[in-house]
This record gives structure tokens, sequence and C-alpha cells, in this order.
């Protein structure tokens, strides 16, 4: 600088005085380290001289240069003393790496008070005052605010902010009426911005809006435009959001950005960061938002989407100026692609960008979201694979490893894989989590194997204390021992949950009714209504088929009637094989032939396969040996190609019941030129043998 150079050629840069002023200009113009030389050069220096360059780097977020130099200054300036902006800077400085410095903190408070620059400067005090909130020690905060003698509209901004920071927002809010109402200082817009934050973070919509009106009337509102968004967004207000919100800067498209995720729209925040022209900004200064945004576009299946986004994290990971903030999220954002990927259907693409990382970079969350997009592509042995390939497996790797299988609908592997996990082989020994314990108890499920399913509940009782307050895990329990035929057993374990929602009502119903017990089913189902639990579609279908055991058709179409007419679910297609089951059984097959009729002309099977129904239907007329409605439910069962084996073999089987012969020979004669007959798989059974 040329004020620099003529200060040298005058002989006046070691001068304390001119040293100051130009280390006050080198601040200006971001250049600390010319500063700290200039600093160095100057033998004698005085306090305004250590008060500049201690409060420089306070202020540029450099807290350690700030207390090391501070330090320095005790030990070298005995006949210049820190005075009370060197305090404030150093306060600043402790709060800004707070709360590691916590200590110092307090030793530097002791020396402020034995200095008796605190009980004099309001300055020092609202400065201790930020530093204790900012450490999280909103007690000693709260002190020092009580025992100060003067405060002014700064002090009260402090320990409001303080309050709301460290979420206690009704103590700020407490002291904000207090402020405002009873000492009757006016607030600033930075106090209004505070409030509003807090009305929104305990989402009190009706305080929020009474602080909006007084921004309004006082003028504030223009400039709390974006903490207005804020906590209307928090208050699940998004139209009312929406009216305030001006799109100004970047920090307001944020706002806007971040509403939407919280609020679980993630479909206009993906829109709206797609159609901003400063996405990439956008995504500086907050990463954590492409999280949801990827989440997005994996549940809505937009792979375009999501490979734009892919470009963006591309381009920021590139950036010399991003790439250390993005490093912490690397993997987390990295996980997210890869699953968003899979979702998609694009598992190569998933696949590259897991190859991508270098091994040593391959941390387990990047393993499991490769290894859940195989599960969720049907992918097994490929996921099977990569499982064996993990260098590290955590108990979420071995937990979606046994999804995968039962989705595949092999139960048995599962309950192998738990076996190995509890083993402890190639490793060290996993404890499973309560994810783990209801997929194997849905396993056991499916393979009835009681014996396996204690084992796994006595191992949740050791493993899991309070397994009676999880509700996912009381659920999987009762649906076990119900389905093994413990209903008594599963009743008992039901009641003891301390907390249930509709599946566990509904998994209690559905066991009774698949044993035909078809009271004590509706007897559940009634008590669940009138504890005010809604019931859905399934449990709809667990109380229509304990009428369909039972025979209780007056009852099932009461139902069947009500599932829509109070509770608006749509009828799906279980609920209309249970239905026409029920009526066939009872020889009521002209009412139901018409209600499958009056489903097709009204449109109400367009969402679902109609084959089970009519094969309900087909069935019952084999039963009543009713060829008449048999050949008409065939005819249209075969007018789908997959149906044509299943009405054939039905249709001959009807004709068979009715001792009609020939026609039976017919069908079938006809059903072989088709050549239908050599596709179909033979049927399998399973016997579980138990050695001794």
């Amino acid at each position: 600088m040329s004020k620099h150079a003529l200060f040298i050629k005058l002989g006046l840069d070691t001068c304390p005085v001119y040293a100051t002023n130009l280390i006050a200009d080198y601040v200006s113009s971001n250049s600390l380290t010319i500063a700290h030389k200039v600093f160095d050069q100057v033998p004698l220096k005085d306090t305004p001289l250590w008060t500049a360059l201690i409060s420089a780097y306070a202020r540029s977020n450099r807290p350690h240069n700030a207390l090391h130099l501070f330090s320095t200054m005790l030990q070298q300036s005995q006949s210049h003393p820190p005075n009370h902006f060197v305090f404030t800077a150093v306060a600043r400085a402790i709060a800004s790496s707070a709360p590691q410095h916590l200590n110092l903190g307090q030793n530097l408070h002791a020396h402020v008070i034995k200095s008796g620059f605190l009980s004099r400067n309001i300055i020092v005090q609202t400065s201790f005052l930020d530093l204790y909130s900012k450490c999280g020690v909103m007690e000693c905060a709260r002190m020092l605010f009580d025992e100060m003698p003067i405060r002014n509209l700064v002090t009260w901004n402090a320990v409001i902010s303080g309050y709301v920071q460290n979420g206690q927002e009704c103590q700020g809010l407490e002291l904000f009426y207090r402020m405002k109402c009873r000492e009757f200082y006016v607030p600033d817009e930075y106090t209004i911005a505070t409030v509003l934050s807090a009305c929104g973070y305990v989402q009190d919509l009706l305080l929020g809006m009474q602080v909006h009106g007084y921004a309004f009337v006082s003028g504030l509102d223009s400039s709390c435009r974006n903490s207005l968004a804020n906590m209307y967004f928090y208050s699940s207000s998004v139209a009312s959001a929406e009216k305030v919100f001006v799109e100004s800067d970047l920090v307001s498209k944020l706002v806007m950005i971040r509403g939407y995720v919280f609020n679980h729209l993630y479909a206009d925040a993906l829109k709206y960061i797609l159609s901003t022209e400063n996405a990439v900004e956008i995504l500086v200064m907050d990463q954590t938002i492409f999280v949801p945004l990827l989440s997005t576009c994996a549940k809505l299946q937009l792979l375009n989407a999501g490979k734009q986004l892919h470009g963006l994290f591309i381009t920021l990971v590139d950036s010399c100026n991003t790439a250390r903030l993005l490093k912490e999220c690397r993997t987390i954002i990295g996980s997210t692609l890869i699953d968003m990927y899979s979702k998609c259907s694009d598992i190569g693409k998933a696949r590259k960008v897991f190859e991508s990382w270098q091994i040593p970079e391959r941390h387990v969350p990047v393993w499991n979201s490769l290894l859940s997009g195989y599960i969720y592509n049907g992918l097994i042995e490929d996921a099977k694979a990569l499982f064996e390939d993990m260098p590290e497996k955590t108990i979420v790797s071995w937990t979606s490893m046994m999804t995968g299988y039962l989705q595949k609908d092999l139960p048995e592997e599962g309950l192998n894989l738990l076996a190995t996990m509890y083993s402890g082989e190639g490793g060290s020994r996993i404890e499973g989590n309560c994810l783990t314990f209801v997929v194997s108890l849905e396993a056991c499920s499916r393979l009835t194997v009681l014996d396996k399913g204690k084992q796994i509940h006595a191992k949740i009782i050791r493993a899991l204390p309070d397994a009676d307050g999880n509700v996912a895990v009381g659920t999987a329990l009762v649906d076990m021992y119900s389905k093994s035929g413990y209903l008594c057993y599963s009743l008992r374990l039901f009641d003891a949950m301390k907390a249930k929602n509709v599946v566990s009502w509904t998994s209690a119903i559905m066991g009774f009714a698949i044993h035909g017990f078809a009271l004590q089913a509706l007897e559940l189902f009634q008590r669940m209504v009138n504890m005010g639990i809604n019931p859905n579609e399934v449990t709809f279908t667990a109380v229509l088929t304990a009428c369909n055991h039972c025979g209780l058709v007056d009852e099932g179409m009461q139902y069947f009637t009500q599932m829509r007419k109070w509770y608006g679910l749509t009828h799906k297609e279980e609920h209309y094989t249970c239905v026409i089951d029920l009526l066939g059984r009872n020889g009521r097959l002209e009412e139901a032939w018409d209600l499958v009729e009056g489903m097709e002309e009204n449109h109400l099977s367009d969402g679902c396969s109609t084959g089970a129904i009519w094969a309900a239907l087909l069935g019952a007329c084999q039963l009543h040996e009713n060829v008449e409605i048999g050949k008409k439910v065939a005819e249209k069962m075969m007018e789908k190609e997959k149906q044509i084996s299943t009405a054939s073999v039905a249709l001959s089987n009807v004709f068979a019941a009715a001792g009609m012969w020939n026609e039976v020979y017919g069908v079938r004669d006809s059903w072989r030129r088709k050549g239908q007959a050599d596709r179909e798989p033979p049927g399998l059974s399973r016997v579980f043998s138990q050695s001794s």
C-alpha cells in the first residue's frame, strides 16, 4: 500500500499509533498475514495496537490466533494492561470456539472481575453473557444477566438468543414478554427475528402471527422476511410462508428450500432448486439439502433430476473452495446417490458411483447402500457376493441381507444368516437390533417354526429389556405366535404391549381370523374402533377373512359396505376376493356374480388384477356344481392369457363335480391343444422334519 510505503520512508511504521492505522487498513482488505507482520515490526506495543490485531483475529473467525496473541500480551506487555476492548474481543474469540474453551472463558471472567471492568462496563458484561450462551451454559448466562445493574437492548437480545440457540425456546419467549411488556424495551429487527425463530421451533403459530402483526405495525416486517417465512414453514403453514416470502438473495432461497424439506414437500424443493439460477451457490451454503433432494428423486424415480444433482455435486467436489466443506458429508451424499440410482432401477450407475470411491474411502454406509440397491432390484446373488466381500459388516449389513432373503421368499436362508451373525464367524460377534428381530420373527412366521421363534423371543427379552414398549417388535411377536397357532399367548403379548398402532391391532385380528375364531376377531376390531384407531385396508381384509372362515355372510357384507361409507377406503382385490368367496361358499352365487360384474362395469378393478376374484367365484361354482355361472366365469378368465391354465383346471373340476365327464375331457383337451399344459410349473410343498 502507498500509505505503508510512505510510513516506512518517514520511519513511522514502527510507531504504535501509525502501525494501528495500517493494521486496520490491511484487515479491511482481508490481509491479516501482512497486518500481523506490521504488528511484529513494532518494538514497543501499546494497548490499542494489541487490541486492533486481537479484534481482527476474533472477527475473522480465527479464535486460536486471537487467544494466543492475548496470552502473549499478558506475558510481554506489563506496562500496557488489557482494556475493555481487549476483553470483549477475547470473549468473542472464546465464544466462537465454544464449548472447548469454556474453562478459559471462566478464567478470563475471573480475571476481568479482579480488574474491575465487569461491574462498570455493559459491553464487557454483554460479551461474557454471549460467551456463556454460545458455550451452552445458560445458567451462568442468566445469573450474569440478573446481576447486571444496567441493561440495554443488545443485552436482552443476547440472552433471548442464547435461550433459543440452546433449545430453551419457552424461556426465551418468557424473557421477550418481560422485556417488552414489563420493562418496556422496544424490540429491533434482531429481537423480532430471534423470537420468530423460537415460535417456529415450538410450532406456536398463534404467537408467531402476533409477532408478525407487531413487526408489520412497527415497519420491521420487510427486514424480517426470511425469519417470517421460516417461522411459518416450521409451524407447517406452508401457504402463509409462501405469501410472505420475497426472493431477494441466496439466504432467502435457502429458507424456501429448507422449508419445503422440513414439511416433506421434497418434490417442491427439488423443482424450486432446479429452476433457480443459483443452484450451485445454494448448495455451497448448505450441503445437507443434497440428501433430502436425492431422496426425493429416489422416491419419485426422477432419474434425470437425480443426475442433475449428481452433476452439481461433482462440480462442488472439484472446486477447491468447497472440497473441504464437502469432505465430512461426502460419504452420506455418496450413499444417497447410490440409493437414488438403485431406486431408479439404474443399478449399473449405482455400481459406478460405488467404484468411484477408492477402497480405503469405501466406508460401511457406502457398502450398505449398494447392498440395499441390489436387494431392492431383486439381485439377491449379487447382494450375497457383495455381502461376502464386505471388509466390515455392521448390524445394518446383516439385517439388510436377511431382509433380501425374505423378499425373495427365502426365509430359511435368512434365519441361517442370523445364526451365522450370532456365532461370530469371520469376525466379531454382533448384537441384533429391533429391526433384526422383526425380520427374523417374520421369517419364523412364514415358516411357522415355533421353536426358533421362541429362541428369538428369549433373545429379545435379554437384549431389549424395554421390548414391550417397541411397537414393531411387539407386533412381530404377536404375528409369529398367532400364525404358529399359539393364540392365547399371542393375545397375552398383545395386551401387554404398552403402545399399539393399527398394524398391531390388525395382526392380532388376523391371527384369530385365519384360525377360524371370528367372534374374537370381530370383538378385537370393535375394541380398536372404540379406542379411536381408524382401520386401514389390511384391517378390513382381516375382518372379512374372519367372516369368511365362519360363514358370517350378513356381517361380512356389512363390514364391506362400512369400509367405503364410513372410512372412505377403496375396495381392493383382496376385499372383493373375501366377499366373493364368502357369498360363493354360502351358495349365493348370483349375488356374487352381480357384485363382480358391477365392479367391472364401474371400472373399480382398474387398479388391481381380478384373477383371484374370478378364481374364488369359480371355486364356489365347483363347490355348488353351478355349471352355468362356472362357464361364464371361465370365459372371463380365459380372456387373459395368464389365467388360461387356472381357468381350464377349475372349469374341468366344475364339470367333474356335476358329473359331466365329456365336458371335462373337452376342456382339458382344448387346454393341451393350446399348449398351456406344458407351461404350467409343478406344484411344490414344504415339509419340516425335526431330526432327533
